[in-house]
């Protein structure tokens, strides 16, 4: 059991549990603290504002999974009664032997339960897809599928209401009267589609005159129909296949499937012990779903793919639910689940173990890099394409050379080249690189997310991170 303040880091739901955990250690509000015989649990007493102390452990029978428990009202997990303790723990703190408490070893066996539950599930899963579905079950699913179709059809009005009117033609009464109707797309089982349409009308709100987003927003919105009829018609004509999930695009999740890990375990869409080391890590606001959007993204150490990882914390529930944040170790996870998408596929996973990075973690990331630009600017485009794929792909490219150019108007900007000579202009770039020395860039391995700008037809990069031989650069936060 190796408990560093990275990996405690890593685990708290937000910073402030972090700075009052280790308050709590600095004030001395710990006692009693104590490590099983097989170093597999800590657990003491933390004093807080109230009479009784608080009863809190830290439980690593699973290391892939360890279990925060605390008496105290906090909704948060692990609460900063659990951080402190392990903060002291990594602090030298004395800790003496103890047996485990019999309410713990209760606890676990109820643990081990679920879990043999859950694989159980699982397992079923898998089975069904061999297992001819029942034909209660098909019925079922084409009764769905004529609803979500009837919904769509609402949903092909509406857009052409739209188009009529124009974007410009869409006041405020009008928005209100639209955004009633989109209201009513939610009982159709595409819900997807409905907030495609809300993000839409953000876009409307937000834009002036040029109704960049708004225009390719609609675009988004043309194609999502055509392609979710086509889909959900093709399994009508089918029944055999009518319960199948199309693993091949985002189809399903667009016109509102919530993928579940059994269904991706089920499809093979999974690593069996993955190693990935976050490269690049921000928080998003969706207002179109109300939600805060932990977006990481993480190459993986078996195929040098570049995936992405999403944490959705709606707002109404954001105080009780963990963010995301900056990991600098490598993660080791035993299954890792990969859903449906293009150049970077969304990943989760639920169990994990870290370990220090090393210098051939970045050796290897950098062996990863492209140093054919063309043929990564292609491949891109080729997304680009599809109105239905993400409009920022990421990818890690190797810099050859790194130099300013200055334009008639005075406007310095930044470019990287490939070996071949082939430039690629970094975008909202020069504030920051402008800081360092660009010579110690070369050779190193930049990684970049697509920006294509619609006004000026131009295809830049926005530079995320640095890779050397012995760090990880991160230019955002």
């Amino acid at each position: 059991m190796e408990i560093t303040n990275t990996y405690i880091d890593s685990l708290a739901p937000n910073s402030s549990t972090i700075t009052n955990g280790k308050s709590l250690v600095k004030k001395g509000s710990f006692k009693n603290l104590k490590i099983s015989p097989d170093k597999t649990l800590i657990f003491g007493e933390c004093q807080g504002s109230g009479k009784n102390p608080y009863i809190c452990s830290m439980d690593f029978i699973d290391t892939n999974s360890p279990v925060p428990r605390c008496n105290c009202p906090s909704r948060q997990i692990p609460c900063k009664h659990v951080l402190g303790l392990m903060y002291a723990y990594a602090q030298g703190e004395n800790f003496t032997t103890d047996e485990i408490p019999e309410d713990i070893l209760s606890k676990r066996d109820k643990a081990v339960k679920r879990a043999e539950n859950k694989e159980k599930k699982i397992s079923e899963k898998k089975t069904d897809l061999s297992t001819p579905p029942s034909k209660a079950k098909i019925n079922s699913a084409l009764k769905r599928i004529d609803v979500q179709l009837e919904g769509i059809g609402i949903a092909e009005k509406l857009i052409k209401n739209i188009m009529q009117m124009g974007l410009a033609g869409i006041d405020a009464r009008t928005q209100d009267a639209l955004q009633k109707q989109i209201v009513q797309l939610g009982n159709y089982h595409i819900k997807g589609i409905q907030e495609a349409f809300s993000q839409l009308f953000l876009y409307i709100k937000e834009d002036d005159t040029h109704y960049s987003r708004s225009i390719t927003q609609l675009v988004f919105i043309q194609a999502l129909l055509k392609k979710a009829s086509e889909h959900l018609n093709n399994k009508k004509a089918d029944p055999e296949k009518v319960l199948t999930l199309d693993i091949s695009s985002k189809i399903e999740e667009q016109i509102g499937h919530i993928w579940k890990l059994e269904e991706l375990y089920a499809y093979n869409s999974f690593i069996q012990n993955g190693e990935i080391i976050q490269l690049s890590f921000n928080v998003q606001e969706d207002l179109a779903k109300k939600e805060f959007v932990d977006e990481g993204f993480y190459i993986c150490l078996q195929n040098g793919m570049i995936y992405t990882t999403k944490n959705y914390r709606p707002f109404k529930s954001v105080k009780y639910i963990n963010q995301d944040d900056t990991i600098f170790d490598p993660l080791l996870i035993e299954e890792l689940y990969i859903y449906p998408g293009g150049i970077n596929p969304r990943i989760r996973f639920n169990k994990y173990t870290m370990r220090q990075i090393k210098q051939d973690d970045y050796t290897l990331i950098k062996s990863f890099a492209s140093d054919t630009y063309a043929e990564t600017t292609k491949n891109i485009k080729n997304q680009l394409k599809n109105p239905l794929e993400d409009k920022n792909p990421v990818a890690l490219l190797m810099i050859s050379d790194i130099y300013t150019v200055k334009s008639p108007d005075g406007q310095i900007s930044i470019v990287i080249t490939d070996s071949k000579g082939t430039q690629q202009l970094l975008g909202n770039a020069t504030p920051i690189l402008s800081l360092m020395n660009l010579e110690l860039l070369k050779n190193q391995a930049i990684l970049v997310l697509y920006e294509n700008n619609i006004d000026t037809g131009m295809l830049t990069v926005r530079p995320l991170s640095i890779v050397t031989e012995d760090r990880i650069i991160r230019l955002e936060y």
